[in-house]
């Protein structure tokens, strides 16, 4: 009885140090996010305040261009012989495809293709009756680290769950944060069901989360490491990049050839490579192979 008591006290220790350094690694881990999101707000406000800067000067520019071609249509008398709308170069710079229409979620591959090359030669006056390139919105890149983190903060109640060591707690906490999340966020049934990594669940793409979590812990935890940045907080090298506003839309993300050299086909299907070549295209950038 003595050995089994000696034993069974063993085991309390091992657990309760294991307890207790569970409870430092989070303390640790909170205060490292902590002092994280407080570089990202300060190094946002600092961006956001040459954002301001730039569209003022953008500003001003277009209403120097917008006198300037009325000027020119009074001079020539007639609108038929303005230069054309008065959009100034700056409004479009960075822009992958200059003005290229973007669609809502159910918008095809295929009418979005046949959308931006009716925009391209609009802006060059090619077909007569075409949409005023006022009706079309410039995309540009988003901003990876807001993304990442309003969704740290829609989950926060559920990252700081230790699930290696209590995974029902996570799965609970899953079911119950459901209800308030955006459509591409609620978990499905495999969620639901199966222990995982916490920051699958903080991936806007249902079919994808199934697929890392199908794929098992090892495979999945590389990925997220090396290639979910909008997700994890781990070095962004152009892994993904998301375009416009609507980052739960899933045609708005483009992974790089790199990681779809890696990952295509047996992770990222094939509707990823021609999500990722349609982007290129807008770019003038060479497609990738077998994605057509």
């Amino acid at each position: 009885m003595s050995e089994s008591g000696g034993e069974q006290n063993k085991a309390d220790k091992k657990r309760q140090v294991f307890r207790e350094y569970n409870r430092n690694a989070q303390r640790v881990f909170r205060q490292r996010r902590k002092e994280h999101l407080t570089k990202l707000e300060a190094a946002q406000k600092e961006a956001s305040n040459l954002q301001g800067e730039e569209l003022d000067r953008l500003r001003r520019e277009n209403v120097a261009l917008a006198q300037e071609n009325e000027s020119l249509r009074a001079a020539y008398g007639s609108s038929a012989s303005s230069p054309g709308p008065s959009i100034s170069s700056g409004e479009v710079k960075g822009s992958p495809s200059a003005y290229l229409p973007y669609g809502p979620p159910s918008a095809s591959l295929e009418a979005a293709t046949a959308a931006a090359a009716m925009s391209s030669a609009t802006q060059v006056g090619l077909i007569p009756g075409v949409p005023d390139p006022s009706s079309l919105v410039v995309v540009v890149p988003n901003n990876i680290r807001e993304i990442r983190r309003s969704l740290h903060q829609l989950f926060s109640s559920i990252i700081d769950i230790p699930i290696i060591s209590d995974p029902q707690a996570h799965l609970t906490a899953l079911v119950s944060l459901a209800p308030s999340l955006p459509y591409a966020l609620k978990p499905t049934q495999l969620q639901l069901t199966t222990p995982h990594h916490a920051y699958i669940d903080l991936i806007p793409s249902p079919s994808l989360r199934d697929r890392l979590i199908a794929i098992g812990p090892a495979n999945c935890n590389t990925f997220l490491m090396e290639v979910c940045t909008i997700a994890c907080e781990i070095e962004d090298n152009g892994q993904m990049t998301v375009w416009g506003e609507d980052w739960l839309n899933e045609f708005s993300w483009e992974f790089s050839a790199a990681v779809l050299e890696r990952w295509g086909g047996w992770l990222l299907t094939n509707e990823w490579g021609q999500r990722a070549n349609f982007w290129r295209r807008q770019r003038g950038h060479p497609t990738l192979p077998g994605y057509d």
